[in-house]
C-alpha cells in the first residue's frame, strides 16, 4: 500500500473530528507511544493489551479504526480483526508486526481496508493510512 507521508509533504493529515481508535498490543511501550502520538494528531484513543478486552469494548463503543499487534498470546491480530469486523463491517485495520515473514502477514494483508506495518512503525505512515481509510 502506498502512502503519501505527511513528513514529506510538510502537512499533517486532517483528522476526522472525533475519530475513535482502538489500539491493541501486548507491549505496553508500543501502546503508550502510539496512543501519545495519535492523540497529539487529534484522535480519541482507547488502548488495551488484551484482545478479549478489545472485543468487550467493541460491544459498547463504536470505533472508526483499529491498530492491532499481529502476533499476541492467545489470540492473534488477524483473528481479532475478523471478530471486530463482524461487529463493525468495513472497520479499517492497521496490523503491526515485528516479523519479516509470516503466513499471517500474507493472509491479513489481503483484506480490504487492511494494511500491515513493520515495527517499529513510522507514525507518519500509520497516520496517512488512517486518514485515507476512515470515512
Amino acid at each position: 500500500m502506498g502512502f503519501t507521508g505527511w513528513r514529506r509533504s510538510g502537512t499533517i493529515p486532517a483528522v476526522k473530528e472525533g475519530a475513535r481508535l482502538l489500539i491493541v498490543d501486548d507491549d505496553p511501550e508500543i501502546t503508550r507511544m502510539l496512543a501519545r502520538s495519535l492523540s497529539r494528531l487529534g484522535y480519541v484513543v482507547d488502548t488495551t493489551s488484551s484482545p478479549e478486552e478489545a472485543l468487550a469494548r467493541s460491544a459498547t463503543t463504536r470505533y472508526d479504526a483499529a491498530v492491532l499487534d499481529l502476533v499476541m498470546p492467545v489470540r492473534d491480530g488477524a483473528d481479532l480483526a475478523a471478530a471486530l469486523r463482524a461487529r463493525m463491517p468495513g472497520l479499517p485495520i492497521a496490523l503491526l508486526t515485528g516479523y519479516a515473514r509470516s503466513p499471517l502477514i500474507e493472509t491479513a494483508g489481503r483484506q480490504p481496508g487492511t494494511a500491515v506495518f513493520s515495527k517499529p512503525v513510522a507514525v507518519a505512515e500509520l497516520a496517512d493510512f488512517l486518514q485515507s481509510e476512515i470515512p
